[in-house]
Order: structure tokens, then C-alpha cells, then sequence
């Protein structure tokens, strides 16, 4: 979780500088995990959107409401994206402790792959279906460590059956055994995984 010393005055600044381009979305904190802290996943949730003394964190932690203030207080009205938790893989309460926003311009963020907890069909329809009903929806990671694309295939069928949005990840060249990524060389060489990302969104047009 983001730490409250610094991390509300970072989102300040940086909504100051973009809150006139319109085009500019604000990710607020990159794959939280205040479940991993405790067995209790409705104080996980509630250190997620409050903050303050969070079990298991040996620091104040800046919630999302916080860091959401922040960047409306100075006007800046720009999307901003609100991951879940679990790394943003889990969003079954994100309805529950979705913050306040003024300025009613949410989206959910969300991160799969194949090795993650919620990667299959059913849980897509048990987590995400009742949140992408609601706001709108980003999965800001999608990815597989395999360098294929099978799974990718299955979760851009899904999100575009629902009308939601999806981002690949990785654009580093590193051996797919470290982690996923679209490409083997800077020139922009696909891997199996960017090639099936890249043929989905060609024929998308």
C-alpha cells in the first residue's frame, strides 16, 4: 500500500501539472496487496479505500480515498483508475469500498495472468461481470509467462463480449521465464504472446 507521508503530495503535484489535458489517466497505486498483511480481508478492504494503522503494515498507509482527494482538490477532473487488490487481480468487494469521487470519473483497474487466483472464465463472470455493470473497466496488465497467447486469447474474448478495456504487458525483452513480455528485441520483434496480443487488436479494426 502507499505509503501517507509522501504519497498524497506526489498525486497533488502530478494532477496539477496534467488536470488541463483531459487526455492524461491518473493509475493511482500499481497492484496494492493489504490482504497479504492480514487474514482479514474486510480490514484488507478497508486499509485499501481509508488507510491510517492497517494490520500487518508497520507504516501509515495513504487509501485510496486519500490519494482520489488529492488529486480532485486541485480540480483535476482526468480519469482515474482504482486497482483492486491482490496484486489488482481481486476485485469482489471494490463495489463495497469504492471511494467517493466528486467528480464521478472511476474507472476499475484490474491485472491477469495466467498464474494469477482469478484467471478463468467463471471467476470472470463471478468477480468482474457485477463490477464492469456498474463503472467502467480497465485491465491495465494482461499476460502470460508462457510467451503463448492461448490465455490472453480467452480474457480478450471475455473483456470485449463486455466491452471493457485491456492493456499487454510486458514491453520488456527479458526471457518470457522471468515474467511475460510482448517482445524479444527493441526493434519490436513479437513473441508468441505479443504476436497473439498484436493479430487480436489488428482484427479488432
Amino acid at each position: 500500500m502507499p505509503g501517507a507521508q509522501y504519497t498524497p503530495a506526489f498525486w497533488t503535484s502530478v494532477a496539477q501539472t496534467f488536470r488541463s489535458d483531459q487526455a492524461v489517466v491518473f493509475d493511482l497505486f500499481n497492484e496494492p496487496f493489504p490482504d497479504r498483511a492480514t487474514s482479514d480481508l474486510t480490514a484488507a478492504w478497508k486499509c485499501w479505500r481509508d488507510g491510517g494503522n492497517c494490520p500487518g503494515i508497520d507504516f501509515q498507509v495513504a487509501g485510496m480515498q486519500t490519494l482520489l482527494n488529492a488529486v480532485r482538490t486541485t480540480g483535476a477532473k482526468n480519469l482515474v483508475l482504482i486497482p483492486g487488490v491482490a496484486y489488482s487481480n481481486d476485485l469482489r468487494q471494490w463495489l463495497t469500498y469504492k471511494p467517493n469521487d466528486p467528480a464521478g470519473n472511476l474507472a476499475a483497474a484490474w491485472h491477469t495472468y495466467n498464474f494469477n487466483t482469478c484467471s478463468s472464465e467463471s471467476c470472470f463472470d463471478e468477480q468482474l461481470a457485477p463490477v464492469i455493470a456498474q463503472v467502467p473497466f480497465v485491465a491495465g496488465e494482461i499476460g502470460e509467462n508462457t510467451c503463448s497467447h492461448g490465455y490472453i486469447d480467452r480474457v480478450m474474448a471475455w473483456l470485449d463480449a463486455k466491452g471493457a478495456s485491456y492493456l499487454g504487458w510486458t514491453w520488456n525483452t527479458w526471457d518470457c521465464s522471468s515474467g511475460p513480455s510482448l517482445i524479444s528485441d527493441y526493434n519490436g520483434t513479437p513473441t508468441n504472446f505479443g504476436v497473439g496480443l498484436r493479430d487480436h487488436l489488428k482484427g479488432m479494426r
